[in-house]
């Protein structure tokens, strides 16, 4: 089982993993540290936990506050690259991916003038300083236009049905990972995710080590979904 967590969940590992959860997605933050964001040691907990580590970087995540542009997407894939470099990612081993989130529901126009130039900004950095992947995270209509535009490698479905364009990109089955609404697992608020593909890739890494690890998960569960 996958899920995406934006608290410490260092202590609850052991439970985490009793309960099915082999995959943890981690939260980078390109204006700075707060208390949902990856540490090394939280990272390195996660390795040692024999679990795999997948990481999204957000910032506002919105336009209210300027946080999706092309000079916004510069700034956000350095910082990703240079914060994932601490948390032992090593981007010449496999195709580990940071995905970058739109977490609202984007317009058409704000798709065309604002997030797809946010997107081409980051491949750019991408494609010139490492070989890791591109991965966009948001509404169905932000994730088919980025993926059309050829500015990101792999999809991440926001869990919101009602956002502009997700009920058929969640039918199209062309998304890498699908976020289902928020629940509880071993005691931890969380997202469950899961792969279109079982245990498929979706550019996990096992924090610091030389090596790309796949892990085969389970369709998360009715329960689970709830």
């Amino acid at each position: 089982m996958i899920i995406d967590v934006n608290e410490d969940v260092t202590s609850v590992l052991g439970e985490l993993k009793l309960a099915g959860v082999d995959g943890i997605i981690g939260y980078l933050n390109p204006l700075g540290m707060n208390a949902k964001v990856m540490t090394k040691a939280r990272a390195q907990a996660i390795a040692d936990a024999g679990m795999t580590l997948a990481l999204v970087s957000e910032g506002w995540g919105d336009f209210v506050h300027g946080g999706i542009s092309a000079g916004a997407g510069e700034r956000d894939a350095l910082a990703a690259l240079r914060e994932a470099e601490k948390l032992g990612l090593n981007v010449n081993s496999g195709l580990p991916c940071i995905y970058f989130a739109v977490d609202t529901d984007a317009s058409i126009s704000q798709v065309n003038k604002l997030v797809l130039p946010y997107f081409a900004a980051i491949m750019r950095v991408f494609d010139s300083e490492t070989k890791c992947l591109v991965g966009v995270y948001g509404s169905g209509a932000v994730c088919s236009a980025v993926l059309a535009a050829k500015s990101a490698n792999m999809s991440w479905l926001a869990c919101s049905m009602g956002w502009r364009g997700s009920v058929d990109f969640l039918a199209s089955k062309i998304w890498t990972l699908r976020q289902h609404v928020p629940s509880v697992v071993a005691g931890v608020h969380c997202d469950v995710d899961e792969t279109g593909v079982p245990g498929a890739a979706y550019g996990a890494f096992r924090p610091f080590t030389a090596v790309q690890v796949a892990i085969t998960e389970a369709p998360p569960t009715e329960e689970q979904k709830s």
